[in-house]
């Protein structure tokens, strides 16, 4: 895994989120001898598609995320936002793709720990053998946290856990294309860019981009002295644009307001916490929340089992697709001892609500 500093690479600015392009008005016909002479040259005269792994959402984004996208990534708390999110970079790193984290949340130990929980079972499906359960996160982090006294190191610490070496080769297979920032009040905006153009530059292709989270990015000049809506309009500005400058997507987890996490309340794009800017600036905006918390309450009346099962069980609200449909509800089955979610999703068949009504 390729870990980038506390302190992010200081390339010029202009090359991340100013590049030279033409501001002349242009012809519908040059567009169209453009597209033709990239189509003859066998290159790719439309967006490039970064699939997310998950089947039925790639579905849903027309095959994945598109080169200059903005995507908003929210949910309650537990819903697995993070979890969700680095599932995503790793399925683009696992096809041959690049990718950048800056996480504000996490350490990249922490990080690393929950994608061998990951590896070991998506291994394990392959074997199918139930009386051998793959290592989980836990796992992970106790052999990792704990002292070596033989000082055998990596290899022979993953070996100790079922799963653990197959993890471990998994991982390596891509540790050249996943880099991780651990990010903190020094990593502005312009250090997110100017970090995002040096691997484009570096790798020969601009990666897919990871914020964790949004309303923790400090801002240049502003820091301190404007309210939150003026610095998260900036930053949702600024991410937009390194996406079409860049051409790549860049996935921002967002916080929620307060009102948003309630219980009962069902969390919408106008929940977002600091800035009308976020619904506007978004080319998708997804949101995560437990299916117990907002399944309607028929399903839970009549079947004394159904709140365990909907707890294993989380929706993703498509709440916004500029370039498809919106308003899908989908879900996925949490699987967090390994650090991930199962892979295959689908349509959800239950009533939802709107807002949860209590009577005493």
């Amino acid at each position: 895994m390729r870990r980038v500093g506390r302190e992010c690479s200081t390339g010029p600015l202009s090359r991340a989120r100013h590049t030279e392009r033409p501001d002349r008005p242009r012809s519908l016909r040059s567009f169209l001898a453009d597209t033709d002479e990239a189509l003859r040259l066998g290159a790719r005269p439309g967006a490039t598609v970064w699939p997310t792994g998950f089947d039925l959402l790639d579905t849903t984004f027309g095959g994945g995320l598109r080169s200059g996208e903005l995507v908003l990534l929210a949910g309650t708390e537990g819903a697995g936002k993070t979890t969700f999110a680095m599932q995503v970079m790793r399925n683009a790193v696992a096809t041959g793709r690049h990718a950048v984290v800056f996480s504000f949340e996490l350490t990249a130990a922490s990080l690393i720990q929950r994608l061998l929980g990951l590896e070991a079972a998506t291994a394990a499906e392959e074997y199918e053998d139930p009386m051998n359960p793959p290592a989980g996160v836990r796992d992970f982090r106790a052999v990792l946290e704990a002292e070596d006294p033989d000082r055998r190191g990596l290899g022979a610490a993953m070996r100790a856990l079922t799963g653990g070496q197959d993890a471990l080769m998994a991982i390596e297979r891509y540790s050249d294309r996943l880099h991780i920032v651990e990010a903190n009040r020094l990593t502005t905006m312009t250090q997110v860019a100017n970090t995002v153009a040096a691997i484009a530059d570096e790798t020969g292709e601009p990666p897919i981009v990871l914020v964790d989270y949004l309303q923790k990015i400090p801002v240049d000049g502003i820091e301190g002295t404007a309210d939150e809506t003026t610095r998260v309009t900036y930053v949702v500005e600024t991410l937009k644009e390194l996406a079409m400058e860049l051409e790549c997507p860049v996935v921002a987890i967002t916080a929620a307001d307060r009102e948003g996490l309630g219980a009962g309340h069902r969390m919408r794009t106008r929940d977002l916490r600091g800035s009308s800017a976020l619904a506007y600036e978004a080319d998708i905006v997804l949101i995560l929340q437990t299916k117990e918390n907002i399944v309607a309450r028929e399903h839970l009346t009549y079947d004394l089992n159904a709140a365990k099962i909907y707890r294993r069980w989380v929706v993703i609200s498509v709440e916004k697709n500029r370039f498809g449909g919106g308003q899908v509800e989908l879900e996925v089955e949490k699987d967090f001892e390994h650090g991930r979610y199962r892979p295959h999703v689908r349509v959800v068949s239950e009533r939802l609500i709107e807002e949860r009504v209590f009577t005493t």
